[in-house]
């Protein structure tokens, strides 16, 4: 086992695994896409309302203008019915949606801290040598270079 590996397991890192959960933190995470997702369907359930309403009146001046209310009222389950149907399956799709973009959002959010928060335990430990990588398109990449500047001034003075 080389330094580089001793380092690593006091660390508590196992360098095999890679961190590719999706959910580093699911409280934070499930709970960012609870809200947007309650936002959400608040808004999609007040336009229903709305439409429900408007539709009701169409439907109530139309049976009032006519001899024939019992063909129209069949017209109208069925498409009430069909509204229904489409709309349920839209929002089953939306739901879904919402929670996967919320959950690869906050992973590229949160997944940075974990190796910054190791980086920070490694300077603390004296390992000076050790340097955060995060992957490309991660947020907090100026603070990782910053972190790393720091540890590279530390070895220096170490020496």
């Amino acid at each position: 086992m080389n330094y580089y590996q001793t380092i690593l397991r006091r660390l508590g890192i196992n360098e095999n695994r890679k961190a590719r959960n999706l959910l580093l933190k699911p409280a934070l995470q499930l709970k960012l896409a609870a809200y947007a997702l309650i936002l959400s369907l608040g808004f999609i359930l007040i336009t229903l309302l709305f439409g429900k309403l408007y539709f009701e009146q169409t439907f109530i001046t139309m049976v009032e203008n006519t001899t024939q209310a019992e063909y129209i009222q069949a017209i109208v389950n069925q498409q009430v019915h069909d509204f229904k149907s489409m709309s349920l399956l839209l929002l089953v799709g939306y739901t879904v949606l919402m929670v996967v973009l919320i959950t690869v959002y906050t992973h590229r959010m949160i997944g940075p801290t974990l190796p910054i928060m190791r980086h920070i335990k490694a300077l603390k430990d004296g390992f000076y040598s050790h340097r955060v990588q995060l992957r490309r398109h991660d947020c907090f990449q100026e603070l990782a270079n910053e972190l790393n500047a720091l540890a590279e001034t530390l070895e220096k003075r170490k020496q």
